[in-house]
């Protein structure tokens, strides 16, 4: 499989993270959203929404994490990512899409961007605007684990969708300086995520470092 993404892409996060859970070997090529790469006319013949990531398999292509992911599922090995039970399922998807939905299609560089060019906010108030959405979507997830305590992950022994949609949330949450603090139930389940190989290998940060040494 190929992986076409960005490393800062939280999007992107969460594919390699399901990638790692199933134990799936794959190629990473990097797409600079901030330098616009994703408008390349390359870039647009696998997605005409310039938008990462885009999983490439046996000739095919498939776009939308949310999609990739539902497609992984399907696959053998590994956990299954979405509950068999279909209130759990339906539990599991909206714990998703809290972040992938909700928080997440509002703070993209392309939204960012808008902001800055069309309608003159700075870059703090960028920044702000960004923490915003994130610190929303961060207690809405706070009241939902109060209803769901995870016992350790979300539906149980095993990490899934909703598991990976959360630990995505946290470091989307990053580089705007969205505090965690008023959040204990969701900085506790996150940092217990972020600790576990298959998320720890999948950070933007580690993907970064591997481009940087080549």
């Amino acid at each position: 499989m190929k992986l076409h993404g960005y490393w800062r892409s939280n999007a992107t996060y969460r594919v390699r993270v399901a990638l790692n859970l199933k134990g799936i070997s794959f190629e990473e090529v990097e797409y600079d959203l901030l330098a616009g790469h994703q408008f390349d006319p390359a870039f647009l013949a696998l997605n005409p929404n310039a938008a990462v990531p885009a999983l490439e398999v046996d000739g095919r292509v498939m776009t939308q994490s949310f999609a990739i992911l539902d497609y992984l599922d399907t696959l053998s090995g590994g956990p299954r990512l979405l509950p068999v039970d279909p209130f759990d399922r339906a539990d599991a998807l909206a714990l998703a899409l809290n972040t992938i939905a909700d928080a997440h299609p509002l703070i993209v560089p392309r939204i960012r961007k808008r902001l800055a060019e069309v309608h003159g906010i700075d870059e703090d108030g960028v920044k702000g605007w960004a923490r915003h959405w994130l610190t929303e979507g961060a207690a809405a997830y706070e009241t939902r684990l109060a209803r769901r305590p995870p016992s350790p992950y979300l539906f149980g022994n095993t990490v899934g969708l909703a598991d990976i949609a959360v630990a995505s949330h946290v470091v989307a949450g990053g580089p705007f300086d969205v505090d965690l603090s008023p959040f204990p139930r969701l900085k506790e389940l996150s940092d217990r995520l972020l600790a576990l190989p298959a998320f720890a290998a999948a950070h933007p940060f580690k993907r970064r470092a591997v481009i940087e040494q080549g």
